[in-house]
């Protein structure tokens, strides 16, 4: 992916395809707040050329599959719209597009605001430090949230008025509960916060800390939330491959109960979103790294076919939007899947860029909240949806570093199916419309192959 600065009202054909990404990204947003009345979602041609807007425009293979356009003075960066083509979403165009206008901002306050309801683009600013300093109904029923970077003074007494009735140091995100941050001060006396790196759409809160000239990260879970169970697990029992060669972060402190950890911070960007994530290295590194957590151990489960078919269908019978011939067809051929044993092995569960960091070149993996024994193929599922899809010189060079491929036809299409359930009924129920899409095409993809 490449970013630089456009200038669609001197190009006509790139205007229209800038238009074209507006209409189609705001024609999301207007899905998930259930409101259309957003002005850039009814710009005509002559409007978008003729806005008095800087533009850098994300570009994949000269295709243009992102923009982000903003107003400035001596003081204020002013970004008026972020748009995104949603067949790149989750790639990190649009976290590359505002790092792209944060940093030529200087030391200009930065400010944006989006529909109050668009969860994915509030974490979005939020995971990138914006504060939130207000809402304003902009036409009757139509609610914005305002953020700016870094916080005015006002927005900063705002959120210390916000915090005054929290037990715990007003530095620590709201989000974690009192005994969390009581533990923390235990812990990690005097830290102060550096980041806000949460997602948004989980419960899980991630955020970086500083404490005695060291950096951290902390993770803290709500009350049903299984991650940070399972992500102490996996520190506890299969990380080591990775930590003992600076790959992984390492564990200091943990509590199940509590449902919070904290991990010495590991330095990198996300490869997601940058240039690392179209090259081959990175994935011949990703799969050296991944065939040393599955060579650790292997287990053969006799009933594990047996459970993930009836997770399947349990998908189905919760909220979603998959068509209901589809549903018919799917609950027949799962009733018709064979079952034979499955030799499961310690994998990752959510493998792919967004959960890679890269420094100086080298690959390490973060976040292992979805870490559990399954068949190594499972490994492969974002991976091939995504990646493997976009550029097949990945997938190689994948295939490369990890040694084999363990994607034996019956049980990787078993597999894909079911990956594409889990993701279309999951993002459905947390709002996540760019990804309940990807699952979607997931699943017409993958039955229109059979």
């Amino acid at each position: 992916m490449e970013i630089r600065e456009i200038t669609p009202g001197g190009n006509e054909s790139l205007a229209r395809a800038l238009l074209a990404v507006q209409h189609a990204a705001y024609a999301v947003e207007a899905a998930i707040i259930g409101d259309d009345r957003i002005p850039p979602l009814h710009e005509t041609l002559d409007e978008v050329r003729a806005a008095p807007l800087r533009w850098l425009g994300a570009f994949q293979e000269d295709r243009l599959v992102g923009a982000i356009g903003w107003s400035e003075d001596d003081s204020v960066v002013d970004i008026d719209r972020l748009v995104v083509d949603p067949g790149a979403h989750r790639r990190g165009v649009g976290r590359a597009l505002v790092g792209g206008v944060l940093a030529s901002a200087g030391h200009r306050r930065v400010v944006v605001a989006t529909g109050r309801d668009n969860r994915p683009a509030r974490g979005l600013y939020e995971g990138l430090g914006f504060v939130r300093t207000g809402e304003v109904e902009v036409i009757p029923g139509l609610w914005i949230t305002q953020y700016a970077h870094p916080p005015t003074a006002q927005s900063a007494k705002d959120g210390a008025s916000d915090r005054a009735d929290r037990s715990g140091p007003p530095d620590w995100d709201e989000a974690l509960a009192p005994r969390q941050r009581a533990l923390l001060r235990r812990w990690l006396p005097g830290a102060t916060v550096v980041r806000d790196h949460s997602w948004g759409l989980v419960a899980t809160s991630v955020i970086e800390v500083l404490c005695a000239g060291s950096r951290f990260i902390v993770k803290a879970g709500g009350a049903d939330d299984r991650h940070i169970e399972r992500e102490l697990y996996a520190h506890r029992h299969w990380l080591r491959p990775w930590t003992d060669r600076g790959r992984a972060p390492v564990l200091v402190h943990g509590s199940a109960e509590d449902q919070l950890l904290v991990t010495r911070y590991l330095p990198g960007v996300l490869v997601l979103g940058t240039g690392h994530a179209d090259q081959p290295d990175t994935y011949r590194q990703a799969g050296e790294l991944l065939a040393l957590l599955h060579a650790q151990s292997a287990v053969v489960d006799d009933d594990y076919e047996r459970r993930e078919n009836e997770r399947s269908l349990a998908w189905l019978d919760r909220p979603h939007r998959i068509a209901a011939s589809t549903v018919a067809r799917l609950r027949a051929e799962i009733a018709d899947w064979p079952t034979p044993p499955a030799t499961l092995v310690p994998t990752h569960g959510d493998w792919q860029p967004r959960n890679w960091l890269v420094h100086d070149g080298i690959v390490s993996i973060i976040d292992f909240g979805r870490a559990a024994l399954r068949p190594a193929l499972s490994d492969f599922a974002r991976l091939a949806v995504q990646d493997f899809r976009r550029d097949p010189r990945l997938e190689t060079a994948f295939l490369d570093g990890y040694g084999i491929d363990p994607r034996e036809a019956g049980a990787w299409y078993r597999t894909q199916v079911r990956a594409a359930i889990g993701t279309a009924a999951w993002a459905h129920q947390v709002g996540d419309e760019s990804f309940e899409a990807q699952g979607h095409r997931m699943l017409a993809e993958v039955l229109a192959a059979t």
